[in-house]
């Protein structure tokens, strides 16, 4: 629907801008826009865009912080792009060697009617009058990048004990990139972390994580934002008419409507419940593949004791916790259990101080994580089929507390176990 809509706005002389969370979603969607555009007689041009990183051929974390050494900086190159869709990766085979390719498609932005990039992107993009947004409920949602202590510990030289306190890893870095003997790739990794230690962080479970928000939307262009999992109260006021969809049929979700896990003492208890979770699941439904999502601390109580055909997953799906990869991702078991993804403390304050609901978001992201296995796989498998194979399980009474927001996604059912 946005693509189509997209080249309407572009035919008609409107300039669109097309965003999505992720470059993965992105070009998982590009054939089909590439699909579009060849069946049309005079196409618009489109172009979809990616940051600095994708293109330096040094493969630098923060790339721009070495242009100015750089002999590609800026090097002006008039680009001659066959085709009415390109990306960012027909751009870097079509320049030559001596020319950055990041630069030459910044120039070559202007000349397209439809520009697209993943969320980082957007203070990169000027001259619009439309944007859409996909996914929209990710621009909510917070975005945490983490990082292995032991890597970081090889990094700067020091056992992992040392490093106990997010402090102490910032001063750590600040003391190394003081010295004039590093080279130009140890340098680029510790100013890429020293710029993540800007942000909201902390240590758990033997990982630093790294929690920033997006900024403010445009207020000069007109925006239509689209999310199969508004959160609760979104969009907020005064962002004119909502269109909402009703599903005629809806998934099957099992809600333990006891089950609390607030604190690290509290954990215990939930290996023992996804040991009868999997029986329940055997008994009642024959499943023997489980993916089960929970945050890092919870993930090293169970880990040590899980039942048969059960695999852990961070809450953010196959790369890291919150991480930018997870939108899209689908997973082949046959049940998924959803642990209630709570955000650490120093996560909590800095929602609340930028007026966020940290329920809210964990609410939301539990929803997104349920869904990783509703999804067809194949196109020979029926979305009938999907209902009847696979279960959703929530595995904590918080759910239960939102069972009527949840309503909207599921056919929320109770969940009782043996006590």
């Amino acid at each position: 629907m946005m693509l189509r809509l997209a080249i309407e706005l572009a035919n008609k002389k409107k300039k669109a801008a097309l965003l999505a969370p992720t470059l993965f979603l992105l070009l998982d969607k590009w054939r089909e826009l590439q699909q579009i555009l060849s069946s049309m007689p005079s196409p618009p041009r489109a172009i979809l865009t990616a940051g600095a990183g994708q293109y330096c051929v040094f493969n630098y974390q923060v790339p721009q912080r070495f242009c100015s050494r750089c002999p590609l900086h800026r090097r002006h190159h008039a680009l001659h792009l066959e085709g009415v869709a390109v990306t960012f990766e027909d751009i870097d085979k079509m320049v030559p060697e001596d020319v950055c390719g990041y630069w030459a498609q910044e120039e070559a932005m202007r000349q397209y009617d439809i520009i697209a990039g993943h969320y980082g992107r957007l203070p990169k993009i000027s001259g619009i009058n439309y944007l859409l947004i996909d996914e929209a409920h990710e621009f909510y949602l917070p975005h945490i990048t983490s990082y292995a202590i032991s890597d970081i510990a090889e990094l700067l030289g020091r056992n992992a004990e040392e490093l106990d306190g997010v402090s102490v890893i910032r001063e750590l870095i600040a003391e190394k990139l003081n010295r004039l003997d590093l080279d130009a790739q140890t340098e680029d990794r510790l100013y890429s972390l020293s710029l993540a230690l800007r942000k909201t962080c902390w240590i758990e479970a033997q990982e630093l994580h790294c929690m920033d928000l997006y900024g403010e939307l445009p207020r000069d262009v007109r925006i239509l934002a689209a999310t199969a999992t508004p959160p609760p109260g979104w969009p907020p006021e005064g962002w004119g008419e909502k269109i909402e969809i009703e599903p005629t049929v809806k998934p099957r979700a099992y809600v333990e409507p006891e089950a609390k896990f607030y604190f690290k003492d509290r954990y215990e208890g939930a290996t023992l419940q996804l040991h009868f979770i999997a029986q329940w699941l055997r008994e009642n439904f024959g499943v023997q593949s489980i993916a089960v999502f929970a945050i890092s601390s919870l993930r090293h109580v169970l880990t040590y004791s899980l039942p048969p055909g059960v695999e852990l997953y961070p809450i953010g799906g196959l790369v890291d916790a919150w991480g930018k990869m997870r939108v899209g991702v689908g997973l082949t078991h046959d049940a998924v259990v959803v642990f209630w993804p709570s955000l650490h403390i120093s996560a909590r304050r800095r929602l609340r101080a930028e007026n966020r609901d940290p329920d809210v978001i964990e609410l939301t992201e539990g929803v997104q994580l349920a869904g990783r296995i509703l999804r067809p796989r194949g196109p020979e498998e029926r979305y009938e089929d999907v209902l009847r194979k696979r279960v959703v399980i929530l595995a904590d009474a918080r759910f239960w507390h939102h069972k009527d927001y949840l309503q909207r996604f599921f056919d929320v059912l109770e969940l009782r176990l043996p006590q």
